[in-house]
């Protein structure tokens, strides 16, 4: 867990302990609530915490704040603040700092916070929430300056002046106060809906979906959250929410924070500089501009779109007649590989957000105006059975809903929803322990789709519970022996094959199943089950290794090591001792330093990251010391080159070249010594102390690998310095820049000796 996360979920707990006491109700929401089932916890890349809170739970919350909320908290919601800058409450620490985009020109809290999305009761009227969608939107262009919402809905430029001038000459309470009487008219008992409160996409839920909350881990801490979790997260994010994405599809927020000061000190630094007047006529100006164009930039999207689609439409019926098959010989064979290949570019364009759009900030208008592509039912059945068929069953789900609204909808499609949709009325009854109900629900689905991997992945989580408990286990066994000749690379069968050799006893068998398994899935549920079943074992692993070191076995370490990394990666102490042995384990030169190479990478890696947690990279420290001392360095030696990796404080630079003079008391080791002094003058910036150092290094006749570190650090010097010598004689005269680089070397003689020794 980050620093940042550590000080989020301070805050949580205190807001959660706050609602617990005073029976007010949240659900954890967005990608926390991933977190929460997930990871039991924080999401590793997440920076921010989300919940969803009805509106009159949160009324009650700002009447009791005077007398429930921690020093140095704060609630912010518009409705009491009207310099607040956005539409949804947040619980704010007052004595931090962490500016969002759209708090630059304002004066509300802008510390570390719990984003509180609140929940408005809306009628089962759509009409009664397009009248809501309207208000809030203008409400959340007067609101926050910065940000333009309504020219997503199309909302009119003429209302929204006619509410400026209002907000003008009226002032902004007044007209505030008038756009909320409207908005929060409905009462909670009468109306069957919500709509969360956030002005880029007021999203809409079903009241049962949230409430009655259920309760599960975050953390350690038991939390609120909906109702229907699995309705919430599939609606929220499609079947690939359980899916840890790629590292470059990790989203995180933009937020200007500075540690040890409060957002008030900032804001006094920077705001005198800032023409605020300026900026708000500006963003009104951008906002007339965004809201009258609105509906000539959909219309030229949308005729866009028209052209892509044709062209898309063009390569699809090319590739359907280049096949060997019909796409119907395709769908009866079950081909679905092939099918998927063909569907390829279909997918890319049809299944994008601005055709079909998303629920979020920039596809909302498409996810209300969507485009098919002009294809025959034929053609668009046999691509949303592939969909089903390779796990998207979700995009699948919202095509199928999409194809209904235009009418045309032969029943073969109206089959395949309707089967959808008992696949996760069975999903929810699973989640609500109802089992029976949801198995037999299953029955019917896996006749007609046999081999549909997400239906086949979920009845075997009820053969493998009744396994667990010792009931019909060779059924399981004969079940994920089909279904792993049906999958064979997939890592969430491979767990269940490995729990069952587990339950026979067969324990390093069922080792190396779990480590293929890891290294063949992403989903994120079955990382969850393994890290939770490793994780003690991974304890006892590492005391195994540390003993195996003790007594010489290195090799034993390090065949141990090798298959626990494999099984818990992120395992801080299965890492530790993984390097640790290889650096033990290694019989060359050049194995040592491909193994510092790494280490020092993956060290850069999570700085970048994590910039100022460095707890996670303590890890390494072990290893490298033993890897310089490998290398010819003598124990206090090594520690100090490692320390001097984790240093950048001056104080304790100079404390580690103090502990390396320490060392020139062995004659044999007085390269090293130097050698590692200038390390530490050239961390301080000191270059030519640096290079003093590493010559005398040179003239001490140190080891191999002190002369090779010194032979690369002389030569790389001269090149790189050369190169800049020769872009000085370009721009006119280098003579100053030569005096100074080539004066740590001395003379010209010198130099030539300096390189023979080096080559």
């Amino acid at each position: 867990m980050t620093e940042k996360q550590e000080h989020l979920l301070q805050l949580f707990r205190e807001l959660d302990e706050i609602c617990k006491k005073n029976n007010l109700r949240y659900v954890m929401a967005g990608g926390t609530a991933i977190g929460v089932v997930r990871n039991e916890g924080f999401i590793p890349w997440d920076d921010d915490v989300d919940i969803y809170m009805p509106r009159d739970d949160w009324n009650k919350l700002v009447e009791i704040s005077g007398s429930v909320l921690p020093e140095h908290r704060a609630l912010q919601c518009v409705d009491v603040d009207r310099s607040y800058t956005n539409t949804f409450p947040r619980y704010v620490a007052t004595d931090s700092c962490a500016l969002h985009k759209h708090q630059i020109i304002g004066r509300d809290s802008a510390g570390e916070i719990i984003d509180v999305l609140t929940l408005d009761p809306i009628p089962a009227d759509d009409k009664e929430y397009e009248k809501y969608r309207t208000h809030m939107m203008i409400y959340s262009e007067l609101v926050n300056m910065v940000v333009v919402y309504g020219a997503r809905w199309e909302i009119p430029v003429t209302a929204y002046l006619r509410w400026l001038f209002s907000y003008t000459f009226l002032g902004k309470d007044r007209t505030l106060k008038k756009l909320e009487k409207i908005m929060y008219s409905y009462k909670e008992e009468d109306c069957p809906r919500y709509a969360m409160r956030w002005g880029g996409c007021p999203f809409l839920f079903d009241k049962d979906m949230m409430f009655p909350v259920k309760y599960m881990s975050f953390e350690n801490t038991k939390v609120m959250v909906p109702h229907r979790m699995s309705d919430y997260l599939i609606w929220h994010y499609g079947d690939e929410w359980s899916y840890i994405p790629p590292h470059g599809e990790r989203e995180s927020h933009d937020a200007v924070t500075v540690e040890g000061i409060t957002y008030k000190e900032l804001r006094d630094d920077y705001l005198p500089g800032i023409r605020k007047g300026r900026l708000r006529r500006d963003s009104i100006w951008r906002k007339i501009y965004s809201l009258a164009g609105a509906k000539r930039n959909h219309r030229l999207q949308y005729k866009r779109n028209l052209l892509l689609a044709k062209s898309t439409v063009m390569d699809l019926e090319a590739r359907i007649s280049e096949s060997r098959y019909s796409l119907k010989e395709l769908v009866e064979k079950r081909d679905f590989f092939q099918l998927n290949e063909i569907f390829t570019k279909y997918y890319q364009v049809q299944l994008s957000s601005a055709f079909i759009g998303r629920e979020d900030f920039g596809g909302i208008y498409a996810f209300y105006h969507p485009v098919l592509l002009e294809v025959s039912d034929v053609t668009f059945y046999a691509a949303m059975l592939t969909l089903v068929y390779t796990e998207r069953i979700g995009k699948a789900w919202r095509m199928l809903v999409v194809k209904e609204q235009t009418g045309t909808f032969p029943s073969e499609l109206a089959q395949l929803k309707s089967d959808i949709e008992l696949f996760r009325r069975a999903v929810c009854d699973y989640e609500f322990k109802r089992y029976q109900e949801a198995e037999d629900t299953m029955v019917p689905l896996m006749e007609r789709y046999p081999e549909v991997p997400g239906f086949v992945k979920f009845k075997s989580r009820f053969l493998m519970e009744r396994a667990c408990n010792g009931i019909d286990m060779v059924e399981a066994e004969l079940y994920i022996d089909e279904a792993l000749r049906l999958f064979p690379e997939d890592g969430y069968f491979l767990k269940y094959q490995g729990e069952l050799l587990w339950m026979k006893g067969k324990c390093a068998d069922a080792l190396e199943v779990f480590a293929d398994a890891r290294e063949k899935t992403n989903n994120g549920i079955t990382q969850l089950e393994l890290d939770k079943f490793l994780n003690p074992y991974g304890r006892e692993t590492v005391k195994t290794c540390q003993q195996l070191l003790d007594v010489g076995q290195k090799d034993g370490a390090m065949k141990l090591m090798a298959l626990w990394y494999r099984l818990l990666p992120e395992n801080p102490s299965v890492r530790e001792y993984y390097y640790l042995a290889r650096a033990s384990v290694a019989k060359k030169r050049s194995e040592v330093e491909e193994l510092i190479g790494e280490i020092l990478k993956r060290i850069d890696a999570e700085r970048a990251e994590s910039p100022g947690e460095n707890n996670d990279i303590q890890i390494y420290k072990r290893a490298l010391t033993k890897a310089w001392e490998r290398l010819g360095y003598p124990g206090e030696l090594a520690r100090v080159r490692t320390d001097l990796v984790y240093t950048s404080e001056a104080d304790d630079l100079e404390w580690l070249a103090e502990r390396a003079k320490d060392g020139q008391i062995r004659k044999e080791k007085r390269a090293q010594v130097y050698k590692v002094i200038g390390d530490v003058r050239r961390k301080q910036g000191q270059t030519e102390a640096a290079f003093q150092n590493y010559l005398e290094a040179l003239r001490q006749n140190g080891s191999g690998f002190v002369r090779t570190e010194l032979s690369r650090i002389f030569l790389t010097d001269l090149y790189e310095g050369s190169k800049r010598a020769a872009v000085y004689a370009k721009a006119g005269d280098a003579s100053e820049f030569l005096n100074q680089w080539l004066g740590k070397y001395g003379s010209i003689e010198e130099i030539q000796q300096l390189v023979k020794e080096c080559l």
